[in-house]
């Protein structure tokens, strides 16, 4: 029975008590009925509020804990997320005050129970999207809202439309449009997708019987047809998110989808035979369904201090332990400005002086956003960026910066692992962890256009990569830095912004099928110039300099 079957009911018993008599006795009895009915009402208030407040007050520990790291926590949805049950909070505060005050008429209680429906179900639903969100990890977006459709996809369906005008294509490609937005919540760093539904078990019974499902014939293991399930409203909802997953693609593999069904069992092998078949809705798209009776649900959640711990995450996480250093975090790693406190003079770069003034102000240092990240791990280029990093260095570098270059990246013969890492500590502001490499391993063999095209898979490159290789435009230095972290797996660290997107745009241009994914590519947000001949001020008189040092 639904909740306003239950009040139906209740509405007609309370008149059915009433009707036909005005007796002082019938009013007594009339009158009790209220009062216990307000009672009942009172105490369901109370219940959905230590309910609310319950996950109200972990939800705020989790967004205090954001908030200190994160610059824009309201991208998480978490603000919006707490907002919503903050209100509900309000409103249930509210009708508690209302009926502990004196006895209400019948359509005071009538209109308050209404409203108790609507916040003890909101209430409800919010905890248990709480409750199944401590049990994750890294916590990317609450309740992100994903476009299910392309626009491709929808247009070629408007095609085969006949007769429409202009104006109703346009309606239709709108209403297609909001149809098919999803919404899920994103944790795991974006590698996963959890969508909560509530539908109960008797409800998707009588849905799978309105769609065909041909009862008492399927075993565990089985394929059933689409036509006896695909138009099962659960079944639908599945499959907008696993379009939303590829419509939203921003990496490689698609995301997993975790649909986590709190109301449903599979004590009934038919609804368990469909949950099945969702899970193997796309070969491409890994769907985890998740009953009420299983482990993920069926094991308690984590202590609440755990759980936020969990979902903050660490951002260090998804780092490999060799990294693929870029010509630009050597950069970063030898210029004047990350190991020197200089004073920027009005000669230099706009960007050399505020990165001075960061290292200056203590705002952004360097070597604070950048060691933790190398910290015990093995650090190694390709012999084509050591090369070119130190042509560079020769040509622009001061003789400190270059000196530190021969340090971090011999290409000969240089001082032994302890003397070099003595001298780098001697000729910076800052302390170098123990726990840091230097130097940078050179590896041994080389990456070119010719051997990526000629040796793709012999390399353990997916066949995308030759496209890449070849449409990229890359420098050689720039091409073997990722063709290697490509092959290798290993987590290519740069601090230049826009190659990642270059990459996965000639990625998802010349893929050849969903397997094949880019490389892994870890960005740092601070990055340093080198300060070369910034140093000085310009024998011409220049104001200032009108490029940087950056690769």
């Amino acid at each position: 029975m639904t909740a306003n079957d239950e009040n139906d009911g209740t509405a007609a018993t309370r008149g059915s008590a009433c009707r036909g008599t005005s007796t002082h006795a019938s009013g007594g009895t009339c009158l009790e009925n209220a009062t216990q009915h307000q009672r009942k009402l009172l105490v369901s208030a109370r219940t959905a509020l230590s309910i609310s407040q319950s996950y109200v007050a972990e939800v705020e520990v989790l967004l205090e804990e954001l908030s200190a790291g994160v610059e824009t926590p309201h991208t998480t949805g978490l603000p919006t997320f707490l907002h919503n049950g903050k209100k509900n909070q309000s409103a249930l505060q509210d009708l508690i005050r209302r009926l502990s005050a004196s006895v209400l008429s019948k359509d005071s209680l009538q209109r308050i129970e209404r409203k108790l429906d609507v916040c003890s179900v909101e209430v409800s639903q919010a905890s248990t999207h709480w409750d199944v969100l401590k049990r994750c990890h890294s916590l990317v977006a609450v309740n992100r809202t994903f476009q299910g459709s392309a626009r491709a996809s929808r247009d070629q369906e408007i095609a085969s439309m006949p007769n429409l005008s202009s104006r109703q294509k346009e309606l239709a490609h709108r209403v297609m449009k909001q149809q098919a937005k999803v919404e899920a919540h994103v944790v795991r760093g974006g590698a996963e997708w959890i969508a909560v539904r509530f539908v109960q078990q008797d409800r998707l019974a009588r849905q799978m019987a309105d769609g065909g499902w041909g009862w008492g014939e399927h075993r565990s293991g089985d394929v059933v047809d689409e036509g006896e399930w695909g138009d099962v409203p659960l079944a639908k909802q599945v499959r907008r998110l696993v379009a939303a997953t590829r419509v939203n693609r921003r990496g490689c593999p698609l995301p997993r989808l975790r649909i986590v069904l709190p109301n449903i069992g599979r004590d009934s092998p038919d609804v368990a035979v469909l949950l099945d078949q969702l899970g193997r809705l796309d070969p491409s798209v890994e769907v985890v369904i998740e009953d009420g009776q299983g482990s993920f649900l069926g094991n308690p959640p984590p202590a609440v201090d755990v759980a936020v711990r969990n979902l903050l995450g660490n951002e260090l996480d998804g780092l490999t332990e060799t990294l693929n250093v870029d010509l630009s975090i050597l950069i970063d790693l030898v210029s004047d400005i990350t190991h020197s406190r200089l004073e920027p003079r009005p000669w230099q770069a706009q960007s050399t002086r505020a990165q001075m003034a960061d290292e200056m102000t203590g705002r952004c240092l360097m070597t604070q956003v950048l060691y933790p990240v190398l910290a015990g791990r093995a650090l190694v280029c390709t012999r084509e960026a050591a090369e070119h990093f130190h042509r560079v260095l020769s040509t622009v570098g001061t003789a400190s910066e270059r000196e530190r270059g021969k340090l971090l990246v011999p290409l000969e013969s240089a001082p032994g692992g302890t003397l070099a890492r003595a001298r780098f500590r001697e000729l910076s502001a800052h302390a170098l962890p123990d726990t840091v490499q230097i130097p940078v391993r050179v590896l041994a063999d080389t990456w070119t256009q010719a051997s990526i095209e000629g040796r793709c898979e012999e390399l353990g490159l997916p066949g995308v990569a030759r496209y890449v290789a070849s449409h990229g435009g890359f420098k050689r230095a720039k091409l073997s830095i990722f063709m290697y972290g490509w092959a290798s797996g290993n987590v290519t660290l740069t601090s230049n912004k826009e190659i990642g997107g270059q990459i996965r745009t000639l990625v998802e241009r010349f893929r050849q099928s969903d397997d094949e994914c880019g490389p892994a590519i870890w960005v740092v947000d601070v990055t340093r110039n080198l300060v070369g001949n910034e140093g000085h001020k310009p024998a011409d008189g220049r104001h200032e300099c009108t490029h940087t040092r950056r690769l």
